[in-house]
């Protein structure tokens, strides 16, 4: 009998099958950079334009100033667009490039392998970062990789691991600015707010002083009034005269400055009250 064992192994495929056994195709929509990508270049002019010595003197911009800048693709994009052959195919320019500058040559076998390691490992450096990269392998700020006329293909890894570093370093800076930007637009804004608020408040002190002489500022305070008060003793006794105090309290009256601020809330109260309904 076969065993759980057995029909575990037969169906697990062997990488050989995945070349040779069917694919089934994934439709997957290309992003908007992508769709540009694939509009704008044939495979063989973005090889020819993003890789090079051409293209690191072309791009000539820090880590600090790419990150900064939308719209350059990634090798995972040109994978998507184009397929692994033409990201393959700028790596290794790039590594040509370098080698060159050194005096020393690696084999196609070795130089397709690096390549590979790149590109499996850092498919989401963008070319421009690419560009940065092989120039500062140039220029000897990451470090020493050929030694005599030996090349050391890790030495060239190490030095990639170690520019992501700085790379994501450069990210988060960026993203701190930006919450830093964020935060101050948000502080203008509640000091805006604050000032209008100031600014408001001064406006009210400044019609509530103008309303205990002038009927028409005392009617813009106060648009509603109870109907069981005459408009005009209601302001008088705003106002402080004391025949329209007495005729809203009776006898009882209270001084003008005290009765003045009661009339004054007992209105603004009545105001919030009716408009509420």
């Amino acid at each position: 009998m076969e065993t759980n064992l057995q029909r575990t192994m037969t169906a697990v495929l062997h990488p050989s099958q995945l070349v040779e056994g069917e694919v089934r195709p994934v439709t997957v929509e290309l992003t908007p950079l992508q769709q540009n990508l694939k509009t704008g270049l044939t495979a063989s002019q973005l090889v020819d334009s993003w890789s090079g010595t051409t293209a690191q003197l072309n791009c000539n911009l820090s880590i600090d100033d790419i990150i900064r800048h939308e719209g350059i693709p990634t090798l995972a994009d040109v994978n998507r667009v184009y397929g692994n052959t033409a990201s393959v195919r700028i790596i290794t320019r790039h590594l040509q490039s370098v080698l060159s500058y050194a005096g020393v040559e690696l084999t196609p076998a070795q130089l397709a392998e690096t390549s590979l390691a790149i590109l499996s490992s850092y498919y989401f450096l963008n070319l421009a970062e690419l560009c940065i990269f092989f120039t500062q392998l140039k220029n000897g700020s990451r470090g020493q990789f050929v030694w005599g006329s030996k090349v050391n293909n890790q030495a060239i890894m190490v030095a990639l691991h170690d520019f992501c570093l700085d790379r994501g370093d450069a990210y988060r800076k960026l993203e701190q600015e930006k919450i830093r930007i964020a935060a101050d637009r948000s502080y203008s804004r509640i000091s805006d707010a604050a000032a209008a608020m100031v600014k408001g408040v001064d406006s009210i002190r400044k019609l509530k002083e103008k309303a205990k002489t002038d009927f028409a500022a005392f009617r813009t305070l106060f648009p509603l009034l109870p109907d069981n008060y005459k408009p005009e003793d209601l302001f008088n006794a705003y106002g402080g005269k004391e025949a329209a105090i007495k005729a809203i309290y009776g006898e009882n009256t209270p001084p003008p400055d005290t009765a003045s601020e009661a009339i004054y809330r007992f209105l603004c109260d009545y105001n919030v009250r009716m408009n509420r309904k």
